[in-house]
């Protein structure tokens, strides 16, 4: 195994647990204001710094994946286990664009506050569960 791949392999395992790790904490959030009763402008703002966190760590992660695919002299990129992964890193780049742009919207008419915590919480755990898919694949390299 050479430099590039050991380090490219952890820079992609540091980013997933440390970057992507913020989306429960979206869900999370949004769960317990939506919960309470409290207007998603409190948490809004705070909740776009961490979906901006996660596209800059989908972005990386990305990167780094096709990086270690080139440094392993493109040993994964017939996998469908990795295809699958890819697909799945490019809809949770989706879903998280969508989440960006309900907080667009929550900000700007600060309408339905229930609504539009519940569909940010919605939209996280979703993300949380692409995320999960991509580790199963990963690790488990099923086709």
């Amino acid at each position: 195994m050479n430099s590039l791949f050991t380090l490219m392999l952890v820079l992609h395992v540091l980013v997933a647990v440390l970057g992507l790790g913020s989306m429960l904490s979206i869900a999370v959030v949004a769960l317990i204001t939506r919960r309470a009763g409290r207007g998603p402008g409190e948490v809004l703002p705070w909740i776009a710094s961490l979906l901006r966190l996660s596209a800059f760590s989908l972005a990386t992660m990305l990167a780094t994946g096709i990086i270690l695919d080139l440094a392993a002299q493109g040993a994964f990129r017939g996998s469908w286990w990795f295809r699958g992964s890819v697909l799945l890193l490019i809809a949770g780049g989706a879903l998280n664009g969508a989440a960006r742009r309900t907080i667009r919207s929550g900000l700007v008419k600060q309408a339905d506050h229930g609504f539009v915590l519940q569909r940010i919480e919605r939209i996280a755990y979703a993300m949380c569960a692409v995320v999960a898919g991509i580790t199963v694949l990963m690790e488990v390299k099923p086709f």
